[in-house]
């Protein structure tokens, strides 16, 4: 009797990280997650310990992985990335029976799409669409020259706003208090010390859950950032979707923690249906999914 093949998809992101073991035909038999797996936020040795207390909770032989990391965009990176992957427990138990993808690649195989659009919008940003054998990319290169829409965006845009209001500098925001109220400080003073410490991006990426809290309150400046992020995933998606070419029916996928804002998908949904008329939107919880079955796709 042939032993059972398992599969490994990896969604590895700054703020958190999706495992996936499945079998040969898909079904999920082990799922854990773990915290910030990112070679760009973490030394090489946080990151290899990491990896050693992923591959200590997996308990099958696993015939092929597949590793998707945010912001993984040059082949240097990629390199530095399989180099620390091998140098892991993962380097004994996967050997050489693995690959290494950006993390939007796996999106589209997560809805079984093999052409269509992504719009990433979690900690950072990035935006992909295939049509055929023509893949285009947007965004997705790190927070200094990019990652609109994201919950970095949105956080930054949150503690600009505060400071403003703190110095009289810009309109009085509720986003002050809560600000403070989340950090238990009492002065802008305080929020430097807090921010320019440890991983920045992620701690910034924090404060956008505030914008739909001051929202219900009626806050202007949280509608004012809420309404530009929603410009900028629009911009995103339209960006892609003209680069490539696609037209007719074809599938959208959403996929990060922006879009479990409430306003964000009020808005975003009516545009890209007035955009796209006859694109399907899919949101996509969990794309190390998608990873598995890229794991299941490189075996053959």
């Amino acid at each position: 009797m042939l032993e059972p093949e398992y599969y490994l998809g990896i969604d590895a992101g700054v703020t958190k990280t999706a495992v996936f073991v499945v079998n040969s035909k898909g079904k999920k038999v082990f799922e854990t997650r773990k915290d910030n797996l990112s070679h760009r936020h973490l030394t090489e040795k946080q990151f290899v310990n990491t990896l050693d207390e992923i591959a200590l909770s997996i308990k099958f032989n696993l015939k092929f992985s597949c590793f998707a990391f945010a912001g993984m965009d040059t082949e240097e990176e990629e390199k530095k990335i399989v180099k620390m992957i091998k140098k892991s427990k993962f380097g004994k138990m996967i050997k050489s029976d693995f690959i290494v993808v950006n993390d939007i690649e796996t999106v589209l195989p997560s809805i079984d799409a093999e052409n269509g659009a992504v719009a990433i919008a979690g900690t950072g940003s990035a935006f992909f669409a295939v049509n055929k054998n023509k893949t285009v990319k947007a965004s997705g290169v790190g927070y200094l020259l990019a990652d609109d829409g994201s919950g970095y965006f949105i956080g930054l845009k949150v503690l600009r706003a505060v400071v403003k209001s703190n110095d009289g500098r810009g309109k009085k925001t509720i986003l002050e208090k809560m600000v403070f109220n989340k950090l238990k400080i009492k002065s802008v003073e305080d929020l430097v010390d807090y921010i320019y410490t440890g991983n920045l991006k992620k701690k910034v990426a924090g404060f956008a859950p505030l914008t739909e809290k001051a929202l219900e309150k009626k806050d202007k400046i949280a509608r004012e950032i809420l309404s530009s992020a929603v410009d900028e995933i629009e911009c995103g998606l339209k960006a892609v979707v003209k680069r490539a070419g696609l037209k007719g029916s074809f599938k959208i996928a959403l996929t990060g923690s922006v879009f479990t804002n409430k306003f964000i998908m009020k808005n975003l949904n009516p545009r890209i249906k007035k955009l796209f008329p006859k694109a399907e939107i899919c949101i996509v919880k969990n794309s190390a999914i998608g990873a598995a079955k890229l794991a299941i796709k490189g075996s053959k």
